[in-house]
C-alpha cells in the first residue's frame, strides 16, 4: 500500500523530499524503515564516515529522496509512517518555513488557473 501525503499541497510540492541531501537517520530511524520496507538499510542509507556507523538517507541520481514517489505530478511519501523525524518536523527552521509559504502559493495558484479554465501548470 502506498503511504499518501494528506495535504493537497504538499503532494504537488515535495521539495522538502529533493535536494535535502543531509537527511541523518538514527540507529532506530533504520531499524523502523527496514521493517517497514523489508529493505537493508544499505539499500537506503549512505554511510555518513568511513569509520563512524552513522548514516544519511539515500537520495536518487535526480535529488529526490529515496523513497519519494511521483505519479502525474502528484508525490507520495513511500514510508511515511516510518519517515524520519527531520521529516516529521519539516519544517522546523525559518528558511523552510519561507520555502513552504512560497510554493504552497504556487500551489493555490495553480490551482485556482485549473478551476477557472486555464490549463497553465507552473513547474515548482
Amino acid at each position: 500500500m502506498e503511504n499518501i501525503i494528506s495535504s493537497e499541497i504538499c503532494m504537488r510540492c515535495a521539495e522538502c523530499c529533493k535536494n535535502y541531501p543531509f537527511v541523518e537517520l538514527s540507529q532506530n530511524e533504520i531499524y523502523e524503515l527496514e521493517k517497514h520496507t523489508g529493505l537493508s538499510f544499505d539499500m537506503f542509507t549512505n554511510p555518513k564516515g568511513e569509520e563512524a556507523e552513522e548514516y544519511f538517507l539515500q537520495f536518487k541520481e535526480n535529488g529526490n529522496c529515496f523513497f519519494l514517489n511521483e505519479n502525474n505530478g502528484d508525490y507520495s511519501c513511500g514510508v511515511y509512517e516510518a519517515r524520519s523525524e527531520i521529516c516529521k518536523n519539516y519544517p522546523s527552521k525559518p528558511c523552510q518555513n519561507e520555502v513552504c509559504s512560497t510554493n504552497r502559493e504556487m500551489v493555490l495558484r495553480n490551482r485556482s488557473n485549473r478551476r477557472n479554465g486555464n490549463n497553465y501548470r507552473e513547474v515548482i
